[in-house]
């Protein structure tokens, strides 16, 4: 069994320690009761329990009632019908933490303004089409839309592209004075995830070092990237690059390389977004180039913002905006071992979350919140761990 350690990490000196006696809480906003907290999945994927995992573990921590429900049906409107289901029950959660789905997340904010419940979401950026309705950002239209957090998923979509493009030059995949030709398979109309890692895919290959022949829909589905990408070889045999938008799509155009003779990792290059830990062993084997992630953790770290909301430390509270955002960071074969001590759920039972809240560590509460600074403490407490 591993032993249960208690760690603080100081985020703004970053040294580690203990975690401080809990400090009796001044502000006289602070409830003294546990906040309910419902966690509304998009899907169930490998991923999106990952995630789920990584915020029972944070909320077993933080003393947070804490529930996850997944949207078996992938769809905005069964992710609409979830909401309704849970803003139905006679006992109501004091919070929801959704992720942003085109065309009906702005009537979730506003059913649950009329609950009673607040809403902090994360993971993907708000839609250019809903802010009219809701606002740029939380707290400005709707005060029951506490907060947001999210990954800067059209720097990952432009940061996937480069590394293709590098490694396939590095391979003599082409002539030093010619684009890389590259596919790109993409998730979900509905996802603002899919269309921003695509925006940021279309502006790194503009031709002159990559050049797009073509981008397909495949619904962060394994098969039907499977399906796709065999198109996509035999119309564009000169493909030497698959840019991904998620680990489960890279494995289906894995597969379909194969199938079609093809080596991934010599004969063409590989990447995605996820940090999977199938993704990993792929890295390790040299048959994908490229992970992008630790947005696993966005959950986790949207869990301690609410909590230390509930408990009267708003994450807001520095006249900073209550919308925040972070990177993501790259796993490849010069330091996937590290990253695997991130992913492993051993660790991050070994890891107390209470050093990262204000409630917790009074030290804390004289720096302004920062979404990479925490990601970055989460980081560094987990591989502290895998390195024992």
């Amino acid at each position: 069994m591993v032993l249960r350690v208690v760690l603080m990490i100081s985020l703004f000196l970053g040294t580690v320690g203990r975690v401080a006696d809990a400090d009796t809480l001044p502000n006289p906003s602070a409830s003294d009761t546990l906040p309910n907290v419902v966690f509304l999945s998009p899907d169930t994927s490998r991923f999106w329990h990952m995630v789920a995992g990584f915020m029972e573990q944070v909320a077993a921590d933080l003393e947070v009632e804490f529930d996850v429900l997944f949207d078996e049906e992938r769809h905005r409107l069964s992710y609409l019908k979830l909401v309704q289901q849970v803003l139905s029950r006679e006992e109501k959660p004091d919070y929801l933490i959704i992720m942003w789905k085109e065309q009906v997340t702005a009537q979730i904010l506003d059913y649950a303004r009329r609950q009673s419940v607040k809403v902090f979401s994360f993971n993907t950026a708000v839609p250019e089409a809903a802010r009219e309705k809701v606002g740029s950002a939380p707290r400005e239209k709707l005060e029951n839309w506490i907060g947001h957090l999210g990954v800067d998923n059209v720097s990952g979509g432009q940061i996937l592209a480069r590394m293709l493009d590098q490694r396939a030059r590095a391979l003599n995949l082409v002539r030093s004075d010619e684009p890389v030709p590259v596919v790109a398979l993409t998730g979900t109309l509905d996802s603002s995830a899919a269309r921003d890692r695509s925006l940021g895919l279309l502006e790194a290959t503009d031709g002159a070092g990559s050049e797009l022949l073509q981008s397909v829909r495949a619904d962060w589905s394994e098969q039907e990237a499977r399906d796709k990408t065999s198109v996509l070889l035999r119309r564009y045999p000169n493909t030497a690059a698959i840019w991904s938008a998620s680990d489960g799509m890279a494995f289906g155009a894995m597969d379909a390389a194969r199938r079609a003779g093809l080596r991934p990792g010599n004969d063409l290059v590989v990447g995605g977004i996820d940090w999977e830990p199938e993704a990993l062993a792929a890295i390790r084997a040299g048959d994908l180039y490229v992970s992008l992630g630790r947005h696993f953790m966005g959950g986790g770290l949207a869990l301690l913002l609410v909590h230390d909301y509930h408990r009267g430390y708003d994450f807001a509270d520095s006249g900073q905006s209550a919308s925040m955002h972070y990177q993501f960071k790259a796993a490849t074969a010069d330091n996937v071992d590290n990253i695997a001590h991130m992913l492993a759920p051993e660790n991050w039972k070994a890891v107390d979350f209470r050093a990262f809240s204000r409630v917790f560590n009074s030290q804390l509460r004289e720096v302004p919140v920062s979404a990479e600074r925490l990601m970055d403490g989460f980081s560094a407490a987990l591989m502290k761990q895998g390195g024992r």
